[in-house]
């Protein structure tokens, strides 16, 4: 089956640019720590995966403006850039990445008005329906949803990193990967400022799930303690669910994954730099 790699742009580069700490200057004196980063992690992926073909989708400035509609305080812990001198912004380092990019013929995009992660979503819910595979790599968790008997998720921590199939979010969740949204909406995400059910833990949530979900628990008798909180809790759990749950629908006719260039395995990171004139 032929397989596509999915690169979440925005998780990757504050990776690479947070986890590398020493700076990393061109001859102009500029910081490029988050495009020898970046394109280091590319090369990897494609040796360790070696798609057939390879896409990378970046967040915009208007992507999360849809679920402040939701939730005010939706993603209200992130940092605000936009005061952030260059020398110390990832965000100043994108031009540079999609250079580099172009240049490895890698399809990319940039989502305007939707998030990335709904973007993506959709985009492997595409490449699912024509048969091919798809492994989304990316710290953030929300896509543990998407994963199927077509779909993992790649989580790259070094020496800790996970392929997420199906058998590896049970083992690690005590849930399905179609049950992970209702999972995640009990126990709250503090990366998206999401809170969850006082009251309800992991694995509460996880016996909840197993019992069929909120309903059956709350119609059994005698009522339960839990019971009485998943009741007044209803609307949070409904608010956090569509929050979490991720879009497959939105038109992603524009991008379309392909092989990258033979230079990404065939050639250095520090030559690749050089040649888009980064050095």
């Amino acid at each position: 089956m032929e397989k596509i790699v999915v690169v979440d742009g925005h998780n990757l580069l504050f990776r690479m640019y947070y986890g590398i700490p020493a700076s990393i200057l061109n001859r102009e004196g500029r910081e490029i720590k988050g495009l020898v980063g970046f394109l280091g992690s590319l090369k990897k992926l494609a040796e360790q995966f070696d798609p057939c073909a390879l896409a990378v989708v970046f967040d915009s400035e208007t992507s999360w403006t849809g679920n402040l509609a939701i939730d005010s305080g939706y993603k209200a812990n992130r940092r605000d850039y936009a005061d952030v001198p260059e020398g110390e912004n990832p965000f100043a380092q994108l031009p540079l990445i999609k250079k580099a990019l172009d240049y490895l013929d890698i399809p990319h995009r940039e989502a305007e008005g939707v998030e990335a992660d709904d973007f993506i979503a959709s985009l492997v819910a595409r490449e699912g329906a024509a048969g091919r595979a798809c492994t989304v790599v990316s710290t953030d968790s929300d896509f543990i949803q998407l994963v199927d008997g077509r779909t993992t998720l790649y989580v790259p921590r070094g020496k800790n990193s996970v392929l997420f199939d199906c058998r590896r979010v049970r083992e690690r969740f005590q849930v399905s990967p179609g049950e992970y949204v209702l999972y995640k909406a009990l126990v709250g995400d503090k990366s998206d400022n999401i809170e969850g059910v006082r009251g309800i833990g992991p694995k509460t949530a996880a016996a909840i799930l197993h019992s069929g979900g909120i309903a059956p628990y709350i119609a059994a008798q005698p009522a339960s303690k839990t019971a009485g909180i998943l009741r007044e809790n209803r609307d949070k759990i409904v608010r956090n669910e569509r929050l979490i749950a991720l879009d497959r629908t939105l038109d992603t006719g524009a991008l379309v994954p392909r092989r990258p260039s033979p230079a990404l395995r065939e050639r250095k990171t520090y030559e690749i730099i050089a040649a888009i004139g980064e050095r």
